[in-house]
């Protein structure tokens, strides 16, 4: 029975791209793999840090969190590795993989680790991160353009690319090109609960001061030029953070007649957003930071036409004039605003790219695409199960 031992930030207990790869990556070594987890920002809750849905063999799991005590965390992989022969060390970032430098300058073990993005753009990775990312004998880049921004730096590692998918829980692909979505009522930003309609131009991700690429601000600055076209626009900024505030100030400095017509619920639960979705006209993301963008994967999985930048990993994910559009420069209020006014103006193009977007999704992006990928990229065979 081969044995990995998975050392990362958070899975079930987070949320994020990283913490969506996790879950993506345990299901798929549970599959061939005895693990060992060690979750370095969760906390033990009831007992369990594994939620069961995502194992679908009986081959032994342990899981412990740490709740972000990096020294114990660290003497506990230590320790995993002297008294145990993993077959597979896995790291899903580079600061945590440094840790284990010192085992591989004695010849105790190896390990591969993710390269996820922010983590590993410029300004990053700091010292630490050089050491985690130097001395993995195999690094995983979640994207083309990950891989391209690190070896441009780097130009003597050897990265192999693996691109997500889905969760295989979380999304059911099945049903997802079903619009029906029923009424969606959310406080507007002028204080009164008002319904949305079908002209939503949808923004989903965290508003954190340390992610202020997400693309919220320039979405905001747009819509008075949207909703002069359209006035029957409306736009939702669904997410949490610390930056929220700040984003909501913003917006209630834009002229009181678009007030109405936007919405910043904050955190939404699964089967709320699952609702925006299905309701959405389409989805805007003008980042220019993502290393792969997950976030286009769950609106074209749902058929909707997505907007976001030649800035970063999003034309790995949206193919412009097919899937959606691109703007080229992503701070452009006028860019964002035409993008986004000409979709409305062009609905059965607009229909069209949600249909291709749901189309690649099935051909590329669920879950056994992804199993595959990650057997590739690690060299290994793929899995015989059936599914």
């Amino acid at each position: 029975m081969k044995k990995c031992l998975l050392m990362i930030t958070g899975a079930f207990d987070s949320d994020g791209g990283i913490a969506a790869l996790n879950r993506l990556t345990i299901s798929a070594l549970a599959e061939q793999y005895s693990l060992d987890i060690l979750l370095f920002a969760e906390k033990e809750t009831n007992g369990t840090v594994i939620d069961p849905r995502y194992i679908s063999n009986a081959l032994p799991i342990h899981a412990r969190a740490f709740s972000g005590n990096k020294m114990i965390f660290v003497f506990s992989a230590w320790r995993a590795i002297l008294f145990n022969k993993y077959d597979l060390i896995l790291v899903d970032h580079v600061n945590l993989a440094s840790s284990l430098a010192p085992l591989c300058w004695l010849g105790l073990g190896k390990y591969t680790v993710w390269l996820c993005g922010m983590e590993v753009f410029p300004p990053r990775p700091d010292f630490e991160g050089r050491i985690g990312l130097k001395y993995a004998s195999r690094r995983l880049a979640i994207s083309e353009y990950t891989r391209q921004n690190i070896e441009a730096r780097y130009p003597k590692l050897s990265i192999e690319v693996c691109d997500l998918a889905l969760d295989p829980v979380r999304h059911d692909p099945s049903e997802y090109l079903e619009e029906y979505a029923g009424a969606v009522e959310m406080e507007s930003l002028d204080g009164n609960r008002r319904r949305l309609n079908r002209r939503v131009v949808l923004h989903v991700g965290r508003m954190s001061t340390f992610e202020r690429f997400k693309g919220q601000e320039v979405l905001i600055d747009a819509f008075p030029i949207i909703h002069k076209k359209n006035p029957d626009a409306q736009l939702v900024l669904a997410g949490k953070g610390d930056d929220f505030e700040r984003l909501k100030s913003r917006a209630l400095s834009l002229p009181l007649d678009v007030h109405a017509n936007i919405f910043m619920p904050g955190f939404v639960a699964d089967d709320l957003l699952e609702r925006l979705y299905r309701l959405c006209f389409l989805f805007a993301m003008p980042s220019i930071g993502e290393g792969f963008g997950l976030v286009y994967l769950e609106a074209m999985s749902r058929g909707k036409p997505c907007v976001g930048a030649r800035a970063d990993a999003t034309p790995c994910v949206i193919r412009e004039g097919e899937t959606g559009v691109l703007v080229d420069d992503p701070r452009s209020t006028k860019q964002v605003a035409d993008s986004i006014i000409w979709l409305f103006e062009h609905p059965e193009s607009a229909k069209q790219m949600g249909r291709a977007g749901y189309d690649l999704v099935q051909a590329y992006y669920l879950f056994p695409h992804f199993r595959e990928r990650f057997w590739a990229a690690l060299g290994m065979a793929p899995w015989s199960g059936i599914d």
